[in-house]
């Protein structure tokens, strides 16, 4: 069962524990405590909702604007983007999302995937290809690891 998305006071947010743990969005030591929450920039669509890591290094600035792009194409749409970060959130992270637009209340169950540095939020009948997006990511990642190597 997908996670709700729940009122704050800055609007909505979603649990994301395990998808930002995956994504690489959050770091902890052996001990369990956080090392690292990523700043991080959410983009609603209709139906959808796409979180970046703002961090160019993980994921480059030409990356952000395939999947941007991708995801506009795929909805038919774009709304209003949000700078946020992973916040904690009781024993996990949690991360606002942008409302202007797409449609999205509290309590909507929201399913939640990762790839390295993205986070795809999408209702399960929704027309955006998430596994299209999650795919161009890894790809994305895995070119960018090439690159480094090859630098080196």
């Amino acid at each position: 069962m997908p996670n709700q998305l729940t009122a704050t006071g800055d609007g909505l947010a979603l649990q994301v524990t395990k998808p930002a743990r995956s994504a690489g969005l959050v770091e902890e030591d052996a001990d369990g405590d956080t090392t690292h929450r990523a700043s991080v920039v959410a983009y609603g669509f209709d139906d959808a909702i796409l979180v970046l890591d703002r961090d160019t290094d993980r994921v480059p600035m030409a990356d952000r604007a395939e999947l941007v792009a991708l995801a506009a194409n795929e909805t038919q749409s774009i709304h209003r983007g949000i700078d946020t970060r992973i916040q904690h959130s009781g024993n996990g992270y949690r991360v606002q999302i942008p409302t202007t637009g797409t449609g999205f209340e509290a309590g909507d169950g929201l399913p939640c995937h990762a790839a390295p540095g993205l986070l795809v939020m999408a209702p399960l009948d929704a027309d955006v290809d998430t596994r299209r997006l999650l795919e161009t990511r890894r790809t994305q990642a895995l070119d960018t690891e090439a690159g480094v190597h090859a630098d080196n």
